[in-house]
């Protein structure tokens, strides 16, 4: 945690062997709807947190970039990273995927060391008011200080 920033970092280091096997980290929110937002390429996306059809039970994976958002008319919870691709929400839990350690089409898949970065960023009112976009950013791209000489 920082001072004057709206969000809790968790910081991972993981040193990954595994097989067969899908690490997610999960949140459950008391925020309901029955969409859930997650940014895409040049804008966002909202999907189904229901399994209700069989289109709806196909939607499970969203692959988005640096944020997905649960919320509702009174509040709302974005979670922020910053290079995992892998989202989804059933209900009011809204998870990211971590690691992965299929054996095929690459059998070494994510084996190794990885360093990153997720946060979680509760907020009143819906992820466009709280500007989820701008905090996606702000852990992506760090502010860089450097002095210059006058000009």
């Amino acid at each position: 945690m920082y001072a004057g920033v709206p969000r809790v970092d968790v910081k991972m280091q993981v040193d990954w062997h595994e097989k067969h096997i899908l690490l997610k980290v999960a949140f459950p929110l008391s925020a309901h709807n029955d969409q859930a937002a997650f940014e895409i390429p040049y804008g966002s996306i909202e999907r189904p947190t229901t399994r209700n059809t069989p289109a709806e039970q196909a939607k499970f994976e969203v692959p988005a970039q640096r944020w997905a958002d649960l919320s509702d008319a009174k509040h709302g919870f974005s979670l922020l990273n910053d290079s995992k691709y892998g989202y989804d929400v059933k209900g009011n839990v809204l998870r990211l995927s971590l690691l992965r350690s299929p054996e095929w089409p690459d059998p070494h898949a994510d084996e190794g060391h990885h360093e990153f970065t997720y946060s979680l960023y509760p907020h009143g009112g819906n992820w466009q008011d709280a500007q989820t976009v701008r905090r996606g950013y702000e852990l992506n791209y760090k502010l860089i200080a450097m002095r210059a000489q006058k000009h």
